[in-house]
């Protein structure tokens, strides 16, 4: 079960929570190009930061629009984008001129937001290569997410044949530049032996820069190094340290083992109801396991 827990039951789109951490991934048989070890477990890194004021937009024709609007030093995230009951596609889509305009002038940052609204079709026709295309440009002038979202596309061989080694290096470049998700998935290259050797140590390493540097889903993972020591010490009060941040930003994983730690009281005061409710978002984030242990304690 620990072996199970410590694969990091992350509920994304393409994650699966794998209990053979050595083995590779079954790929299609009629996609050869697709043969590379990518292996259930590793997080796929979500879009990045973009901050939104609460009011602005006026160049759209909406003065109470919310707009893109990047601060130096900070990455994308479309999910801050929150306003008039509209989808982040379609919120997106409203700005797409804007966007496009200042990739199309240079700027790394909005070449990188045109490749992601390529890749999901919010404004323009989905087209893989062109996403791809913006990817690059981004990337040329060392963007991080741009340098992980190429990573992506050869880990999971869209738009390019499959490689795990250029995915590892392209991981390794957006590290290089800081970019936590980066961070995050080379961790995942070092530790699954993606593209490079297998290594614990140095994928520790990466994952709590990763964690340091602000995102969730390696916070949760740096709980589970802690909680089992691999890498480190064992420490259940730098695991929970760990898992309380991360389950504050609803990561499955760290719900999970919070809401079992709070349900003992192994680590921390005894505190049931607070461990169902943890559980009821583990469970509501699409975790199994969660469901299964609510299920449990409700006979």
């Amino acid at each position: 079960m620990k072996k199970f827990l410590f694969l990091f039951a992350v509920a994304l789109t393409m994650v699966a929570c794998g209990q053979k951490d050595d083995k590779q991934q079954e790929q299609p048989k009629d996609k050869k190009d697709k043969e590379v070890y990518i292996p259930q477990g590793v997080p796929v890194a979500p879009i990045q930061e973009i901050k939104v004021p609460e009011k602005g937009g006026a160049e759209l024709g909406n003065p109470n629009a919310p707009v893109l609007k990047l601060e130096e030093g900070k990455p994308l995230d479309f999910s801050q984008l929150q306003g008039g009951g509209m989808s982040i596609g379609d919120q997106v889509a409203a700005q797409i001129d804007s966007i496009r305009y200042k990739a199309e002038h240079g700027d790394a940052k909005y070449q990188y937001a045109y490749g992601v609204c390529y890749e999901k079709g919010w404004g323009v026709e989905q087209d893989t290569k062109e996403a791809l295309a913006w990817y690059r440009k981004a990337a040329a002038q060392e963007n991080g997410p741009a340098y992980n979202s190429i990573g992506n596309y050869y880990r999971e061989g869209t738009g390019v044949k499959a490689d795990a080694n250029k995915a590892f290096e392209c991981y390794q470049k957006g590290a290089e530049v800081k970019d936590a998700q980066a961070m995050l998935n080379l961790g995942n290259c070092y530790y699954f032996g993606m593209g490079t050797e297998k290594n614990a140590n140095t994928a520790v390493k990466w994952w709590k820069e990763a964690a340091e540097a602000g995102n969730a889903y390696a916070m949760a993972q740096m709980g589970d190094c802690y909680y089992h020591g691999l890498g480190v010490e064992k420490d259940l009060a730098k695991a929970i340290e760990y898992y309380t941040p991360a389950a504050d930003k609803n990561i499955t994983s760290a719900l999970y083992q919070l809401g079992i730690l709070y349900y003992t009281g192994n680590g921390v005061e005894q505190d049931q109801t607070y461990a169902e409710l943890l559980m009821r978002k583990a469970s509501d984030g699409g975790m199994k396991e969660a469901q299964d242990f609510l299920d449990r304690i409700k006979k």
